[in-house]
């Protein structure tokens, strides 16, 4: 019994040893380095300034530069036209857009222009008598007088008894009576100011067309204007002329075009100047949105940056004697994700990269 004790005592003891020269073991490995746990690798730059564009960003919607609106000014049925107006037809300079049936008032023109014809017939003999070096050129007038064609100008009167005489047989005013609906004649065929496309038709053939209806829109595709909302700070840098880059929102197209007008007042609530920017090309579409980057007049001693390392905007950090220090600067230009900023000199050396809880005075190793 004794025996079997002091096997059982042995073996305690051996497992006693081996825990001590284990925790012995562990108790002369090399200790860490506070300064090693705390020491933070950075990434740098080394500052130098440079001259660059001020760019300016901004998207604006299409529009055609010539484009009109059409209105009635006639009531009719609307006739057919070669082609028809309906949207993307093409028309051009001269063709009939729209003709509204005008044989009503055609049938008064017609009714006017007799009773100009007998008016001057009617006074003839008197003429003859009174004025009769000027009866011959009344007479021609009768002859040469068009019923179908556009009304020619009254003979010119040499005295003011001749004006007078003429003017008392009402043939004057039954003359701009004439006019009046030959004038208005005029509008019941609407014809295309220049080659372009319609974009907006409200009509249809064999409808009733009122005075005062919307009949469409039509317009010129080959030149259109781009409006832009800039920054009234980024204005000085802005000139008529200045090239613009265009492109889509899904940048697949890609334009050039020039500013050709800028506004002279700025937007109270927004505080933005508009700019046109005039383009061509065959892509282009009515209404279609467009991103324009403008590059202004050039600003020298800036340098471009991304824009998570500005510190409450006007800060950045730099490395001084490996310790982090705030430098301020000043912000000039967005760029998509970066910013072009002025403040920081020569060969200083700037943090590159965005650093966790970092704080000045912080010591960094680069």
């Amino acid at each position: 019994m004794k025996g079997a004790y002091g096997v059982i005592f042995g073996i305690v003891l051996t497992g006693l040893g081996v825990l001590v020269f284990i925790f012995l073991l562990r108790g002369r490995e090399e200790p860490v380095s506070l300064e090693e746990v705390d020491q933070v690798f950075v990434s740098t730059i080394l500052v130098a300034t440079e001259e660059l564009p001020f760019v300016i960003e901004a998207t604006g919607t299409l529009a055609a530069k010539n484009k009109i609106e059409l209105f009635s000014e006639v009531q009719g049925i609307l006739l057919p036209t070669t082609p028809g107006f309906r949207e993307g037809n093409t028309f051009y300079r001269g063709e009939n857009l729209l003709r509204i049936d005008g044989g009503e008032h055609n049938a008064q023109l017609q009714s006017k222009k007799s009773a100009l014809v007998n008016q001057i017939v009617a006074m003839l003999p008197d003429m003859e008598i009174e004025f009769p070096e000027a009866s011959g050129k009344w007479r021609t007038y009768l002859e040469n007088f068009n019923m179908d064609g556009p009304l020619e100008p009254l003979p010119k009167t040499v005295s003011n008894a001749e004006k007078f005489f003429v003017t008392g047989k009402n043939i004057v005013q039954t003359y701009y009576d004439v006019k009046n609906l030959q004038e208005r004649l005029s509008k019941y065929d609407i014809r295309a100011p220049f080659t372009g496309i319609v974009t907006q038709s409200d009509v249809y053939v064999g409808t009733l067309v009122r005075s005062g209806q919307k009949l469409g829109e039509f317009i010129d595709p080959s030149v259109f204007e781009l409006q832009l909302a800039i920054p009234a700070t980024a204005n000085k840098y802005m000139k008529v002329g200045k090239k613009v880059h265009l492109i889509s929102l899904d940048g697949d197209q890609d334009h050039v075009g020039r500013i050709s007008r800028i506004n002279g007042r700025v937007d109270q609530e927004t505080q933005t100047v508009g700019v046109v920017v005039e383009v061509s090309g065959k892509q282009l579409k009515e209404g279609q949105y467009l991103k324009a980057e403008i590059f202004g007049e050039p600003v020298s001693d800036v340098l471009k940056i991304e824009g998570g390392l500005l510190v409450e905007n006007d800060h950045v950090y730099i490395i001084r004697d490996s310790l982090l220090r705030l430098q301020k600067v000043v912000p000039l230009n967005y760029v998509g994700d970066s910013v072009v900023v002025r403040g920081l000199e020569k060969d200083m050396v700037l943090l590159d990269e965005i650093v966790a809880n970092a704080y000045p005075g912080m010591k960094v190793t680069y």
